[in-house]
């Protein structure tokens, strides 16, 4: 089940140590951030999500302004992961069309440097980018 999140999961740690042994930090980042109050995506048009399997957060992911453009039109998604036990079953897919449907900004942009996080945005729709500070976006299309 992907729900909105309005606090942190009590099983946040869990999660962050899986995306650590990956040597991925967007999970603890997302978790520090919303611990010391930085960022917990509550401004205009940001969201975050968390998918739950038999009551374990098994993925998460947000959206927010993008924050390396000056647009507020312009969207980021960010923290996005899915436990290693649960890819390849839907489970992105899933959390991703939500974010993208939560979304009021005309595009949205990703950065990865990982490959086949790489290749999963770009069979959603997301193109390829030029930009120091993204490396896929995409046109929102409404409705």
């Amino acid at each position: 089940m992907i729900h909105p999140l309005h606090r942190l999961p009590d099983d946040i740690d869990q999660l962050v140590a899986v995306s650590e042994a990956e040597g991925m930090r967007m999970v603890r980042r997302f978790a520090e951030e919303w611990r010391s109050g930085h960022h917990r995506f509550c401004g205009p048009g940001e969201r975050i999500f968390a998918a739950t399997l038999e009551g374990r957060t098994v993925a998460i992911g947000g959206l927010s302004r993008d924050p390396f453009v000056d647009d507020e039109t312009v969207g980021r998604v960010r923290r996005m992961y899915v436990h290693p036990d649960h890819r390849g079953q839907g489970m992105g897919s899933s959390l991703l069309d939500r974010i993208v449907r939560a979304s009021g900004f005309a595009r949205l942009r990703i950065r990865t440097d990982q490959p086949n996080a790489a290749a999963f945005y770009e069979a959603r729709g997301f193109e390829p980018v030029g930009d120091a500070n993204a490396t896929h976006e995409l046109a929102k299309l409404s409705g």
